[in-house]
C-alpha cells in the first residue's frame, strides 16, 4: 500500500496569515499523534505571509480521513475558513520514494488530483 501525501494551499485575507498559522499549530498538536501521521509541516510563502501551505504524509487515505474527525478538528476547520479569501486548494499524491517514505510501499506512478478541502471535509462529515 502506498502512502498518502497531501499538499494544501491556504490564501488568507490580508494580514491573517499569522492567525491561520496559530490555528494550524493547534491542528498539528491533534493530528501529529493520530494513527498513520508521518509528517505534518506548516509552511509560509517566502514572498507572501498570507499564503500558507501544509505538507502531510499519511500511511493511508483512510488515516487522513479519520484525522479530520478527531476532537477539535472540525472546530479548527471552521475557525480557519473564516480567515480565507477562497477555499483551500489541495493536491493528493501517492508517495512513492524518498526520505521518510515507507520503503516497503510498492512503487507506483503518482496520481494527482485537486480538491477543495471544504468539499472533502463535507463528504467525511
Amino acid at each position: 500500500m502506498s502512502q498518502h501525501a497531501v499538499y494544501t494551499r491556504f490564501l488568507t485575507r490580508p494580514g491573517q496569515g499569522k492567525a491561520l498559522v496559530e490555528i494550524l499549530l493547534k491542528a498539528n498538536h491533534i493530528v501529529s499523534d493520530a494513527d498513520g501521521c508521518r509528517l505534518y509541516i506548516i509552511n509560509q510563502d517566502m514572498d507572501n505571509d498570507d499564503h500558507i501551505w501544509v505538507t502531510e504524509l499519511w500511511d493511508s487515505q483512510e488515516d487522513h480521513a479519520i484525522s479530520l474527525t478527531l476532537d477539535g478538528c472540525k472546530e479548527l476547520v471552521v475557525e480557519a475558513s473564516n480567515l480565507l479569501t477562497v477555499p483551500p486548494d489541495q493536491i493528493i499524491l501517492k508517495a512513492i520514494a524518498g526520505k521518510g517514505v515507507d520503503d516497503s510501499a510498492p512503487y507506483a506512478l503518482f496520481i494527482s488530483m485537486k480538491f477543495q478541502v471544504m468539499r472533502i471535509i463535507t463528504e467525511i462529515c
